[in-house]
């Protein structure tokens, strides 16, 4: 394969962690034939998040570009980094994950074996305090983290699906963005606002116009996760983004009035019968609903004006 790829990070004020996965993206593979350059787009850190820019750049052994995205949002940082890259393929990984040494070479191995505009790998958890004891392998996927033992006794049909797929740990051709455009900006997360889901809509959308996405199981990243996010007030904050975020992104819904009162219903049968994990997860979805209806509610209002 002769290839510029572009290894994109986006990151706020995460000038630490983003150390660590800049040191991962120094220690990657990069097959023969193939030019790399790191491009980090910096959404208005106010941080140290250049001087770890900095430290990178001396040593690492590709190209390596810096640039500010002023206006904050998730899916502005991500669309610059799309507009300033260079490479062929544009390979995203989150500014707290840090990837395997043979990610990018998985990840375009990947792409290339089964011709896919888009191409998801595996995102594990590495915590960083234990994970409380109800937080188990049913509710990582709140956590934009997978099962690994899961996946692993999945079918391959099974691994193909939307819910498996994170832009912690994602490629794209070029070309995808030139034929299905880019992150909707009024999704995303922008500050503290309740939006969240603008990589699942860019997957559904791509799908549904006829793109080609899959999974690659062997294309592993890491995903640190603090003792802020272990927490059900986080998990329920989620929660609600992610519902909300599906309102503004339209389409149809599973959020219908009967999903309340089944899951508050089952949320309480399993908080009586002492399984927490079982209750976390219909609470979350409890969460979702409300989050859905307060998004649609919003873009009503937002119809009217």
């Amino acid at each position: 394969m002769n290839a510029v790829v572009t290894i994109a990070v986006p990151t706020h004020n995460r000038a630490r962690l983003l150390g660590l996965t800049l040191a991962s993206v120094s220690a990657l593979q990069i097959p023969e034939g193939v030019d790399f350059e790191c491009l980090i787009v910096d959404n208005a850190s106010t941080d140290d998040t250049r001087d770890a820019v900095e430290v990178f750049a001396r040593t690492a052994p590709m190209a390596v570009r810096y640039v500010i995205e002023p206006e904050l949002g998730s899916s502005r940082a991500r669309n610059r980094a799309i507009a300033e890259a260079r490479g062929d393929f544009i390979l995203f990984i989150d500014d707290d994950a840090i990837a395997e040494p043979d990610w990018a070479v998985q990840l375009l191995r990947e792409m290339d074996r089964r011709a896919l505009d888009v191409v998801c790998g595996i995102v594990l958890p590495r915590w960083q305090a234990p994970p409380p004891h109800w937080l188990g392998r049913s509710l990582y996927v709140r956590l934009a983290v997978h099962d690994e033992a899961a996946l692993a006794e999945a079918p391959p049909a099974a691994r193909d699906s939307i819910h498996n797929y994170f832009s912690a740990n994602v490629g794209f051709r070029r070309r995808t963005f030139e034929l299905f455009g880019n992150f909707r900006e009024d999704l995303g997360v922008v500050g503290s606002n309740p939006i969240s889901g603008e990589d699942t809509e860019l997957f559904e959308r791509i799908m549904l116009h006829g793109g080609a996405i899959g999974f690659a199981p062997a294309a592993r990243v890491h995903h640190m996760i603090g003792p802020e996010r272990l927490t059900r007030r986080y998990l329920r904050r989620k929660a609600y983004a992610f519902g909300f975020g599906s309102a503004i992104a339209g389409g149809r819904t599973h959020n219908h009035l009967d999903k309340l009162f089944r899951n508050a219903l089952r949320m309480a049968m399993a908080a009586a019968a002492g399984d927490l994990e079982t209750a976390v997860y219909h609470e979350l979805e409890c969460a979702n609903f409300i989050g859905y209806w307060r998004g649609r509610l919003a873009t009503r209002r937002r119809g009217r004006s």
